[in-house]
């Protein structure tokens, strides 16, 4: 993940920030930065719930102090973090570039999406668990979820040279409802008797995913 160029300096600036001098703001913007990549490191090893704020200072070159300056507490750098997730799966999205029919389109955003989430499954998994003990913790995100999708859809219609009829449309927010539900019941869960680890487990999905989707085929 591209914690650098992209980073959402607005979203993760204290509410007195906006009045420091540009030498501070990118001194802020660094340290927020520093601490993402951190974090995302880490976390291919070990889970949110197992990351301390002293260990996460030390990789980012920090102090403690520094972090719950900058964030607050460890709950609310959850968030930075999936902001970051979430502005970094934009990116990718609206560079990506796949050949093929409409249907191969769909898959390589789908295997884009799914290699992201495997990647990453220990801040999903912390942003599950959060969305569970508080209902209303997606709503946030619609915004970046939206654009996610609009951006996968317009793929596919500029390969179709039209747009997709309202139930196509259906179809497809459909599948990929289906495709986000198997993959988070898998990482919060991990029922049987497939694992996400398992060589089949995205092509065994993907086959269920595409025929709900039922994209032409050109």
């Amino acid at each position: 993940m591209n914690t650098g160029s992209h980073f959402s300096v607005k979203r993760s600036l204290g509410s007195g920030d906006k009045d420091m001098p540009a030498p501070r703001q990118e001194r802020s913007r660094q340290t927020a930065e520093k601490f993402v990549a951190a974090a995302m490191d880490l976390l291919h090893s070990k889970t949110y719930a197992e990351l301390s704020v002293a260990e996460l200072a030390k990789r980012a070159g920090r102090s403690v102090g520094v972090f719950y300056q900058r964030f607050g507490s460890k709950d609310d750098f959850l968030e930075v973090l999936l902001d970051a997730f979430f502005e970094d799966s934009l990116v990718w999205r609206s560079n990506f570039d796949v050949g093929g029919n409409a249907a191969q389109i769909y898959s390589g955003f789908l295997k884009r999406g799914f290699d992201s989430l495997k990647e990453n499954r220990n801040l999903w998994h912390a942003a599950l668990e959060r969305a569970a003990a508080e209902p209303q913790f997606w709503s946030k995100y619609g915004p970046y979820r939206a654009n996610a999708s609009q951006v996968t859809r317009a793929a596919i219609e500029r390969k179709l040279g039209r747009d997709l009829s309202d139930a196509e449309r259906r179809k497809l927010a459909l599948a990929g409802q289906v495709f986000n539900s198997v993959i988070n019941n898998q990482i919060i869960n991990g029922p049987g008797p497939l694992m996400l680890e398992a060589d089949d487990f995205f092509p065994e999905l993907e086959a269920i995913v595409l025929n709900i989707a039922q994209l032409p085929e050109r």
